[in-house]
This record gives structure tokens, C-alpha cells and sequence, in this order.
């Protein structure tokens, strides 16, 4: 893994009572000022931030007195005085642990330089001559570090633009959350996004590149408030903007021409909620921000925040539209028939202009579904049943193309994994059959590749015995099942020709004299492969 300037590679250990040393985790080490609640300080300290948790492992205030002992080229060790117990860095590389070691030896020689007999020596196994500090404070000395105790930014103006990307680029992650709400001061946003703009108009390249640095760098901070005012329909162009400027690349990008121009956002059901609309916009640009913008900028912690405010939209989105009465009425025959998902659906054909765009967006507007709590997630799937959606889907597995039936099938998989017994319910009720009759029939014959194995792994959920509570699902669609569609699923292993019995008619036909053995299906398309779990 490669650590970001002034972030070393550590292995954290402890002493324990029987003399051995605890491994706390791995993380992240950096130097920073510390800061205490009630007054300002001028010490200096280590942080260890978790690799994995991006939580804070350790933070120790470097002291003065004579406890740290360098041991090999990457260990450093001290007793602690505050915790009454040995602490050991180990680290990565030896360059970071020669980097720490010197931020020690520097805030131990500046401790008091009126009082040289105050001077401590640290022990050092590696001694050496103490050069220039590298890390988050590449270009301040620890003493000036130490003094100036919180980070204080200049005055939104061009000629800060240097020194404003520069101290953005070099915040300890103890101060990231304090710098984040200087930025998010009543107007400083909008004056630096302002200087951007200046420097477009001026074609100044260099500041240009400083200004993608500072921007860069915000996003960096990782705040999840200050991303969400970045993201801001009023801001998020300017901010784009600045991110189009990047000095490793030999030309300007062009992600906001393509962003303004050539995506077409379809609105296949027309939502009125400006809300909705905007939350749908804003997650589609992180998604571009994360996966085309940065991606070789962002850190793990980072990308993970982007993402979850992607989650946190998306929920949004389908709750705003499941608390639209138009959308999602209580009764198919109600006003507004245009902004009806289902009536919408209900009233086109397969083969029509948006029918596809339609089905796309059922299915990902289940595929979201998953991510409501409990509650909201079943008076959603209730209402959708109610609305009509399991004939919808019946008619889409009729007359569809195969890409569109295997949206289908994955519908109906996202209506398994939250309660498999109103499917079963309708499969057992339905007039004919229609629904488990295509299914089967896919099944058997498709030759598309996905399709047969997504209506395997559909079937063998609907005869999982586990999930089955009432008499409805073990008894009328098993009956079903067995009776009407079993000597069709066996029919290609059979060798035998498959007649549709009375029974597909109406009629109760007879239950097979034994069950297939059980058996997942297998990936391959041939239907020799294509086995269904016998019911137990």
C-alpha cells in the first residue's frame, strides 16, 4: 500500500503484564500539533490513524524527558508516562521511522532554547545528522509547527492561492474537521470557487493548477458536510472545474462539456419532486467524480465516504418516490395516470420506444428497494404487489427480448430475498399459470446465455423448504409445481418428449412417483445441467 506524504506504514504494539508485546493494529502515523478544548498548545504529537477503521489507534504528546529509544532502522520505543506502559512503532520502511525519529529529535532540541542544559538527548542506536523534515510539514520547521498551534487559512484571494493549496495539502488529520468548517465559513466556498473563475478568465495555467491542488485537497479532508456543500447543485460545476486542470495531465479535460452535453438524463416516468430530481443528479456526479475524475487520487477512507453518501441518496430517491402519491397511488384508477410507474407500464407494449428504459427502471428502483429499513421495505413491496407489479412481469416474460427478461427475473429475485410468499402466492393463483409457465419454459429452451441460470437459482428459491410457513406455500403452489411443471423440467434429462398434460388445462394431473434428486444448477447452457431441488 502506498502511504500519502508524512503518512508512514506502522504496526502498533503495546507491552502487556506478562512482558509481551500486543499488536493494537496497523495504521497510518503522522506528527501534528495537539489541540486541547480549553487553550491553545504548542505541543506536538504522534498519530497512528487504523489502516482499516480510520479510527485513532494512538495520539501521544511528544515529550520532552529522555524515553525514546530507536532500535534497528524501524522501531522506535518509549514508556509512556500517561498510560504507565511501553509503546512500540514498528514500521514499514525505514525512511518513515527515520522521518518520525527526526520530528522527535527537532521538538526535543527546540524544547526550551533559552535553557540549553534542558536540552534531553534521545537515544539513538542510528545516530546521525538531523536533516530537513519531510511529512506534513515539509516546509515549516517542528518549533514554528508547535507555535502556531491551530491551522488559521488566509484570505480567499489570488494572492493566497499558493499558500491557501499548500496549507490544504498538508493538514494533520487531527486538525481535517476544524479545517473543513473554516472553509465552510459563511461565503469562503463561494470566494474561493470565485478565484477559479478568475483564473479561467485569465487563462492563467499556473494558478489553475493550484487551484486543482486546493480543490483536490478539500475533497481530501474527507468531511462528509463540506463534500455535500461541494456537491451542491450551485457549486458542483466550479468545483468539476477545477478538477479539469490537473498538472500530471499534459492537456485540460473536458468532464464538464461532457457532464453539461453528452449525458442525457431519461425521464421515463416524469418525477415532479425537485428534491428527488436533484439528489439523482448529485449522486450520478459523485459516481463520475470517484470512478473517472480521481481515481487514482482517492484513499480507501475517502472513496468509502463518496460511496455512502451515494447509498444515502439513492434511499432518498426511492423514499421520496414512494412517498409520491402519483408515483406509487394507493389504486391503479386514480388522477395523474402519466406519473404512474405501473399504469405507465400497464398501458404500453413490449416493442414500444421506452418499454426497455421502463423495465431498467423497475428494476433498479428494486435493486435500491433493499436498502430501506425493515418497515418502510415491506409497505413498499406491499404496495407494489397491490399496484400490479407480478403482472407486469408476466407480460414482460411473454413477449420481451431476452435482456429485458432477465431484468425481469432479477426483479423477481429482489422480491425472493424480501419474502418469498406473495410471489408463491400469485405463481399458485394466477389463472393458467401464466408467470411459472414462461419461466419454465425459458428455462428449458432459452439459449441466452444468463437467462436459464437466473430462473435456476428463481426456482430452486421458490421450493426451499426453509422459507415456507403456511399452508398456502407448502400445499397449493407445491401442488402446482409438481403436478403441472416437474415432468417439463425433466423432460430434456428424460429423453422424452414433453406433451402438455390435462392438468395444464385445469384439470389435476397426477404427482410424479418420485422426486428428482437434489441438485443446484450449474453454469453451463446445456439442459442436461439444469437440475431443480427436489422439495422436502
Amino acid at each position: 500500500m502506498q502511504s500519502a506524504p508524512g503518512l508512514h506504514r506502522v504496526k502498533l504494539y503495546k507491552l502487556n503484564e506478562t512482558g509481551g508485546w500486543d499488536d493494537k493494529g496497523t495504521g497510518l502515523v503522522s506528527v501534528g500539533p495537539m489541540e486541547f478544548a480549553n487553550h491553545q498548545s504548542n505541543s506536538v504529537g504522534l498519530v497512528v490513524i487504523g489502516e482499516e477503521s480510520q479510527k485513532m489507534l494512538m495520539v501521544h504528546r511528544i515529550l520532552h524527558e529522555d524515553i525514546y529509544n530507536r532500535q534497528d532502522e524501524t522501531i522506535i520505543t518509549w514508556t509512556d508516562p500517561d498510560i504507565g506502559t511501553d509503546v512500540a512503532l514498528s514500521f514499514q520502511e525505514g525512511q518513515g521511522c527515520n522521518a518520525i525519529w527526526q520530528h522527535i529529535v527537532r521538538v526535543q532540541q527546540d524544547a526550551d532554547p533559552k535553557h540549553p542544559d534542558h536540552r534531553r538527548r534521545v537515544i539513538d542506536e542510528f545516530d546521525g545528522p538531523v536533516g530537513h523534515l519531510d511529512g506534513d510539514y515539509l516546509h515549516h520547521d517542528v518549533g514554528e509547527m508547535a507555535g502556531a498551534g491551530h491551522i488559521e487559512l488566509p484570505a480567499a484571494e489570488l494572492s493566497n492561492l499558493e499558500e491557501l493549496a499548500k496549507i490544504l495539502a498538508h493538514v494533520p488529520p487531527m486538525q481535517r474537521e476544524r479545517v473543513a468548517q473554516l472553509l465552510m465559513s459563511p461565503g469562503y466556498l463561494r470566494k474561493v470557487l470565485d478565484m477559479f473563475r478568475q483564473c479561467e478568465d485569465l487563462e492563467d495555467t499556473a494558478s489553475l493548477h493550484h487551484m486543482f491542488r486546493l480543490m483536490r485537497s478539500m475533497i481530501m479532508l474527507n468531511d462528509t458536510q463540506l463534500l455535500d456543500e461541494l456537491l451542491k447543485e450551485e457549486h458542483v460545476m466550479d468545483v468539476i472545474g477545477c478538477l479539469e486542470y490537473d498538472p500530471d495531465l499534459q492537456a485540460q479535460q473536458q468532464h464538464r462539456n461532457f457532464l453539461q452535453t453528452a449525458v442525457v438524463f431519461k425521464e421515463v416516468v416524469p418525477i415532479k419532486s425537485q428534491e428527488v430530481l436533484q439528489k439523482i443528479h448529485q449522486t450520478y456526479r459523485i459516481q463520475y467524480l470517484k470512478d473517472v475524475i480521481l481515481p487514482r487520487s482517492l484513499d480507501d477512507a475517502t472513496y468509502a465516504t463518496l460511496s455512502s453518501l451515494m447509498l444515502f441518496n439513492n434511499v432518498d430517491v426511492v423514499l421520496g418516490l414512494y412517498q409520491d402519491a402519483n408515483f406509487l397511488p394507493e389504486t391503479l384508477f386514480c388522477c395523474c395516470a402519466d406519473l404512474q410507474l405501473f399504469r405507465t407500464l400497464k398501458d404500453r407494449k413490449p416493442g414500444d420506444a421506452d418499454w426497455d428504459d421502463l423495465v431498467a427502471f423497475l428494476q433498479e428502483f428494486c435493486s435500491l428497494a433493499k436498502h430501506l429499513q425493515l418497515q418502510q421495505r415491506q409497505n413498499l413491496w406491499a404496495k407494489m404487489t397491490q399496484l400490479g407489479m407480478f403482472e407486469v412481469i408476466t407480460r414482460i416474460m411473454q413477449s420481451s427480448s431476452a435482456p429485458v427478461k432477465l431484468r425481469a427475473t432479477d426483479i423477481l429475485l429482489s422480491a425472493l430475498a424480501h419474502d418469498p410468499q406473495p410471489l408463491r402466492s400469485f405463481l399458485a393463483t394466477q389463472p393458467r399459470n401464466e408467470l411459472l409457465e414462461s419461466l419454465v419454459s425459458e428455462f428449458v429452451s432459452s439459449e441466452e446465455s444468463g437467462l436459464p441460470e437466473q430462473i435456476a437459482e428463481l426456482l430452486k428459491l421458490l421450493v426451499d423448504p426453509e422459507t415456507m410457513e403456511g399452508s398456502l406455500d407448502k400445499n397449493d403452489f407445491m401442488d402446482v409445481f409438481y403436478n403441472q411443471f416437474m415432468e417439463k423440467l425433466i423432460a430434456p434429462v428424460s429423453g422424452e418428449p414433453y406433451e402438455p398434460s390435462v392438468s395444464s388445462k385445469g384439470k389435476a394431473a397426477a404427482a410424479p412417483t418420485a422426486a428428482p434428486a437434489a441438485g443446484g444448477s450449474k453454469s453451463s447452457s446445456s439442459s442436461s445441467s439444469r437440475n431443480i431441488p427436489a422439495s422436502t
